[in-house]
């Protein structure tokens, strides 16, 4: 099943967009560029009007006068829809009827026997049973709609024939790609407690004289405000609502089967499965066997269950928070309180269906824009594809740059000419980021990880957008259960839309799930950067929000050209030469590693047994010896490539030397032996001694800041 990109158009917050098809083929137009595959179009809404012809239902400009009656416009807006090659979907919000706020006499949740009966307390606190169309205000409990919509009685087999007649309609006339119900469902806990209901469910749980509704529960007012207390049927009674869904769900898959079986049938619920006994709707599998309800039997529960009947699930992954981490850090009341968590949830209770679509509130992200797409990557590494709710944010708010499709995708080394294109456009010239340097420092080095490197594809065009590359340990006594964000860029022209924050939170999540307690920025073997390169307040406030900690203290890469350097040539060593001897490398693997060890112990000595197994050339391991050679007291390693650029360090001298310049002597002497071996221009890295190596002229070309994160053990 191919993943799909879908937007959901609501009647009345787009109604000036459906009504002006010019205005509209825009809107689609866009969508379409942003590499949306479907629109959600919804003709038939809460207040029971549609958008279309139709010989059941009135035709919304009933409803409201800014709509024309002699227009279809659910065809119109299809025609477009079909002509930019994007599918149709037809949403109808099914036991929603009206509203009590706006009423109207057409509106089907006034008919007689129609509405829900809702039960609660009165002002009095007495139990009371009153018809959902009444203005007299009770206290109920477990209502997700606030919104005054009047449903109707699910259990009524009345109800269902027409709404079911209604898709019947819809379908056989304008052919859809697909068909999303919304609201098949009750209002809350506090509906429907009608006579017809009451029948219905002592007929399927072989009750009689219980005590209604008290049995089913009673409402108690606490600190937090109020709740139910399950009677000895609250059970037996979720379940009987449970079985009414699923038997709406089956009749539309019967209907749809047999009259128009090339339609998707898709159903929009909530991702809050646990609180879903609420509404009274069982969209899991019937293959799975719920926990979440102790007062039901399981394996009835079970059989009320209806994803197989769908093709797909639209799920409302409806939270700011994105990932499970950040609901544990907020102490929200579960995991599933955030995106990534609503895909756990669904997923589970749903066996891992195939056509589970993530969904997002936009609105949720009003605040900070750019984590719509962490949330979109989110949706399309896990599921089905993405739905977004609504486009009229999109459009008020301007939001088109952050709509793009993109994935996420492993890095390989056939991307390494693109890096290198992206590279050159992201970072300064100075940092010498060449295509031959990203073959060797990246994806031919031993601790890279294929695994865990990805890319940000944009799916329109196939093309890069950034990418993370990602090294992994293998040295665990130096660096354990560690990686490396060893590269990271994303286009110029790109940055701020979220593709960052997108792709760096999923792969520190998925460092940290495969055992990685602490992560790097730069400081890699053979690294690019030993840090964030050329860090300013924007980059430091990235870093921070997704968790890294910032070392306080900025540190340089330094250069000089030391070919034609007085600075070196003028040193005076009259004084060090009667002291000590500078030599090379000379089969003093014994010596040089025993004083490395006494002195320098950890990343030096694993640098240095490197160099020596790799078969460095002498030349460039200089060691400072005491006078008559018994001691070595220095150290520094040396490197050069064929066009002369050259690199020093690491460089250091023994602790009961220090303070006396012997570190100029082995400095200037490190420097003379680079001429020797053809060096130009030299590189000292990752240092914050200016001043030190200054002295022969080198001046800050690169800037750098640490930082890590580090993930609770």
């Amino acid at each position: 099943m191919d993943q799909v990109y879908e937007v959901w158009i609501e009647i009345q917050a787009n109604k000036k967009l459906i009504s002006d098809s010019e205005k509209f083929r825009e809107a689609m137009e866009k969508c379409k560029k942003a590499g949306m595959t479907g629109i959600i179009l919804s003709v038939k809404d809460t207040s029971g009007f549609v958008l279309y012809k139709s010989s059941l239902a009135d035709h919304y400009s009933e409803f409201d006068g800014e709509f024309a009656a002699d227009i279809d416009y659910a065809a119109e807006c299809f025609k477009i829809i079909r002509e930019l090659e994007m599918k149709c979907y037809a949403a109808f919000d099914v036991f929603a009827e009206g509203n009590k706020k706006n009423r109207h006499p057409l509106m089907k949740g006034f008919r007689e026997g129609w509405q829900c009966e809702v039960y609660g307390l009165d002002e009095g606190g007495n139990a009371v049973i009153q018809k959902s169309t009444e203005e007299k205000a009770l206290k109920t409990v477990g209502s997700i709609d606030d919104f005054g919509e009047i449903f109707v009685n699910p259990g009524n087999k009345e109800v269902c024939s027409y709404e079911l007649s209604l898709l019947k309609e819809f379908a056989e006339n304008y052919k859809p790609d697909g068909i999303v119900l919304d609201r098949v469902r009750y209002v809350g806990l506090s509906t429907d407690f009608s006579e017809c209901s009451r029948l219905e469910w002592e007929a399927y749980a072989h009750v009689t004289g219980e005590n209604w509704p008290e049995d089913i529960y009673t409402i108690e007012q606490y600190e937090g405000g109020w709740r139910e207390i399950p009677g000895k049927y609250f059970g037996s009674f979720f379940e009987y609502r449970a079985s009414v869904i699923k038997r709406f769900i089956k009749s539309v898959r019967e209907m749809l089967d047999e009259t128009s079986p090339e339609i998707e049938f898709c159903d929009y619920t909530g991702s809050w499965y646990p609180l879903y006994y609420q509404v009274g709707a069982n969209w899991a599998s019937e293959q799975y066997e719920s926990t979440e309800f102790p007062w039901c039997d399981a394996g009835k529960l079970a059989r009320t269950g209806y994803a197989e009947l769908t093709d797909r699930i639209l799920s409302g992954f409806y939270y700011s928070d994105i990932w499970m981490s950040e609901a544990k850090e907020k102490n929200l009341p579960a995991y599933w309180y955030s995106v990534e968590g609503s895909y756990e949830i669904a997923a589970k209770a749903t066996e891992h269906k195939e056509g589970l679509v993530g969904s997002l509130f936009i609105e949720q992200y009003r605040e900070h824009p750019e984590r719509l797409q962490e949330a979109m990557s989110v949706c399309f590494a896990k599921t089905g594809g993405c739905m977004i709710f609504d486009l009229s944010y999109i459009i008020n708010y301007d939001w088109w740059d952050y709509m793009k499709r993109v994935s996420l995708k492993p890095l390989e080394v056939s991307d390494a000419g693109e890096v290198y294109e992206l590279c050159r456009g992201t970072f300064r010239e100075e940092y010498h980021i060449a295509e031959e340097r990203i073959l060797g420092s990246l994806f031919e080095d031993p601790d890279f990880s294929a695994e865990e490197s990805k890319k940000i594809v944009d799916e329109k065009n196939g093309r890069m957008v950034g990418f993370v590359g990602v090294k992994v340990s293998h040295n665990e006594q130096l660096y354990p259960a560690s990686a490396w964000i060893s590269i990271f860029a994303v286009k110029k022209e790109e940055q701020g839309k979220g593709y960052g924050t997108m792709v760096l939170n999923q792969v520190c999540q998925s460092l940290h799930k495969n055992g990685i307690n602490k992560i790097y920025v730069g400081q890699d073997f053979n690294n690019f950067f030993s840090g964030i390169p050329d860090p300013d307040e924007g980059k430091e406030i990235f870093f921070k929000k997704n968790g890294f900690t910032l070392n306080r203290d900025r540190h340089f890469d330094l250069e000089a050209d030391i070919t034609d350097n007085r600075l070196i040539d003028s040193f005076d060593t009259n004084s060090f030469d009667k002291e000590f001897t500078v030599a090379s490398y000379k089969d003093n693997k014994k010596e040089l590693l025993g004083f490395l060890e006494r002195e320098f112990p950890g990343r030096w000595v694993f640098e240095a047994k490197e160099a020596i197994a790799e078969g460095k050339d002498p030349e460039s391991i200089v060691i400072l010896w005491n006078q008559d050679k018994t001691e070595i007291v220095g150290y520094c390693m040396l490197s050069v490539d064929d066009k002369g650029y050259g690199g020093l360090g690491p460089i250091g001298i023994a602790k009961k030397i220090r303070g006396k310049h012997v570190g100029d002597y082995i400095l200037n002497q490190s420097l003379q032996q680079l001429r020797k071996t053809g060096a130009v221009r030299v590189n000292i890295d990752w240092t914050i001694l200016k001043d030190f190596y200054g002295q022969f002229g080198f001046k800050a070309e690169r800037l750098y800041l640490a930082a890590y994160k580090e993930f609770d053990k």
